[in-house]
């Protein structure tokens, strides 16, 4: 097999698209292991770093929902609320200003919210962005992205 060429700008994208994706499988384990929520980690950082250097603003909110998921499963409310947080900056730029915008992109970030506010003890917080994501949830359009959306959400208790 030939070795394969790509530009740095496919490169940051192709290594971006495949750690990002590569959290889900960890995510979805009911009870993923210390060194797998590690793994996890060190691949939400890779995936946001190559998106910095090619992807949109929507990618960079996608990039920090992976981040504050994987800290919220770790329990680190600190930098979960933080990644969340950043998540929810960035999208009301997005919604905004990016054509890759989809109407699930705000439900996940106030899920990664109501997430992290949960596990730092902040049960009114957590309960104000279940609320705000189950209101976006509710009006997304395409039926399998509002099932996806739902499906997560309904795993977050305050």
């Amino acid at each position: 097999m030939a070795d394969e060429k790509m530009t740095m700008d496919e490169f940051h994208k192709k290594v971006a698209i495949s750690t990002n994706n590569g959290i889900w499988a960890i995510l979805d384990n009911d009870s993923p292991s210390s060194q797998e929520l590690e793994d996890a980690l060190r691949m939400a950082h890779t995936a946001r770093y190559h998106w910095s250097k090619v992807g949109t603003t929507v990618n960079a909110v996608r990039a920090e929902y992976m981040l504050a998921r994987v800290y919220t499963h770790m329990k680190k409310s600190e930098p979960a609320l933080a990644h969340a947080s950043r998540g929810l900056e960035l999208a009301k730029e997005a919604e905004k200003t990016d054509d890759k915008w989809k109407d699930w992109d705000l439900p996940f970030i106030y899920e990664a919210l109501a997430r992290a506010h949960a596990i730092a003890g902040n049960k009114s917080e957590c309960k104000k962005y279940k609320g705000l994501a189950q209101k976006t949830t509710d009006v997304v359009e395409g039926e399998e992205d509002k099932k996806i959306c739902q499906g997560e959400l309904d795993k977050v208790t305050c």
